[in-house]
């Protein structure tokens, strides 16, 4: 299963630290032009729609100007990249009665037909593919809107607005989802707790995104894996009920290996980012002992 870190025009370059580094940018205003500063090319990129930032906004842009977005920012990915763009969709945010998530379902899918007939008069190389996204509320719509992005003639799918959902609900809504498009077909959205990570791996799903690593560090958290676990710094004004950590321990990530103590600075924004490095780097290493352990029988 891949494991996509959600980035940001703010974020720390991971595709410079790490050179199987999978990359989700949403096509937001302020990452327009970001994607032109990363040195090394991520292998895999996530074109999001920035379909949440949008949900906040008082009105949407209409499906071709995100489109156009887009295509501004991969103007410089032509080579080397393998790229999904996702089309516009309407969250379940604040969805609170039966109508509206109807309404956001139908939304997202009226913008999936008219995304995909956009990506289709553009004739992209074969690296570049388009993605349609699930919004559904319970286990019939998921597959219904499954089964309609399929006849569009989707062969990439995310299922979104998990997020704010229960753990078992978030998993019910996967495995509906991958009953109807394939579990090797299926991105999600947003999930990155432990639990979900092993079922989804269990599952055979293809893909995953998160903003865990940079979150946490912006958090004054670490991670570490082998167990997986989760510090807060000593310094820290945090009042989480985490364990303290003063010192750092052994570790292999990119920045332990030059100076694991600046990490521990609990100041600018650059300590942060480097925070977010070892992050990501434990996360991943978490994710393939988990791979490892489903090969073996284990989990």
């Amino acid at each position: 299963m891949e494991f996509y870190v959600s980035w940001s025009h703010s974020d720390v370059l991971f595709a410079d630290y790490f050179d199987n580094c999978n990359i989700l940018v949403s096509a937001v205003p302020d990452n327009r032009r970001a994607i032109g500063r990363i040195k090394t090319r991520p292998r895999n990129l996530l074109l999001d729609s920035g379909s949440v930032y949008y949900a906040r906004q008082r009105l949407r842009p209409p499906v071709q100007t995100v489109f156009q977005t887009q295509l501004d920012m991969i103007e410089d990915l032509n080579f080397g990249t393998n790229i999904q763009m996702v089309h516009l969709d309407e969250p379940m945010i604040n969805k609170s009665t039966l109508v509206e998530c109807y309404r956001a379902m139908e939304r997202t899918l009226y913008n999936a037909y008219e995304f995909l007939h956009l990506f289709q008069t553009h004739h992209f190389q074969s690296t570049i593919q388009p993605m349609g996204v699930i919004q559904g509320f319970d286990g019939p719509s998921v597959r219904y809107a499954a089964r309609e992005l399929k006849k569009m003639g989707y062969n990439s799918f995310g299922i979104g607005s998990l997020l704010t959902q229960h753990p078992d609900k978030q998993l019910h809504l996967i495995q509906e989802a991958a009953t109807i498009v394939g579990p090797q077909q299926l991105h999600v959205f947003g999930v990155t707790g432990l639990a979900q990570m092993k079922e989804m791996i269990k599952l055979g799903i293809t893909s995953f995104d998160s903003t865990r690593p940079t979150m946490a560090a912006v958090y004054f958290q670490l991670f570490y894996s082998n167990p997986f676990r989760t510090y807060l710094l000593a310094d820290s004004r945090s009042t989480k009920t985490l364990s303290r950590l003063s010192e750092p321990l052994p570790c292999g990530c990119p920045v332990c290996l030059v100076n694991p103590k600046e990490m521990f600075t609990v100041g600018p924004r650059k300590f942060a980012k480097l925070r977010a490095v070892h992050n990501y780097y434990h996360l991943t290493k978490t994710l393939e002992h988990l791979a490892e352990q489903e090969n073996q029988g284990e989990i």
